[in-house]
């Protein structure tokens, strides 16, 4: 398994970021790694659907856990051996605001082989879409990141 982890705090509330995250069409302002996403359903756990990454076709996409403010982890097949395994966290903290955590996961039975072959640019991008959530998040209640 290949896994990276990256935090961040914004001064937006939680149900700021929740929206973000609820509202797929968003995630391209936020994630340059995903040009498109479409659910079958909610964002809610079980829905699936398809995320086509930034220049390539449509990837099937599983929500798996969904808990309101809380958290969700989400599933991308990128192949038949191996899935990129996304669980983002949201923390209120004591005096307002919320750490943003972004765990990114490849599972499975190619997991290392991809996480060598493409893990740099995974994890340069988490930092990324983590700052671009908390700054878009902010922005859209108000605040400032």
């Amino acid at each position: 398994m290949w896994t990276t982890e990256h935090s961040a705090e914004t001064s937006a509330p939680t149900e700021a970021v929740w929206e973000l995250y609820e509202d797929v069409t968003t995630w391209p302002e936020w994630n340059a790694a995903v040009d498109k996403i479409e659910l079958d359903g909610p964002f809610a756990a079980g829905t699936t659907g398809q995320l086509s990454p930034a220049g390539q076709g449509p990837l099937p996409f599983r929500v798996v856990t969904a808990e309101q403010y809380e958290s969700y982890t989400s599933e991308t097949e990128i192949a038949d051996t191996v899935t990129l395994r996304l669980t983002n966290a949201l923390t209120t903290l004591p005096g307002g605001g919320t750490r943003i955590t972004h765990r990114a996961e490849l599972v499975g039975p190619a997991a290392e082989y991809f996480g060598q072959a493409f893990g740099a640019q995974l994890g340069a991008g988490v930092p990324k879409s983590v700052a671009a959530l908390a700054a878009l998040a902010a922005e859209r209640s108000g605040g400032a990141a």
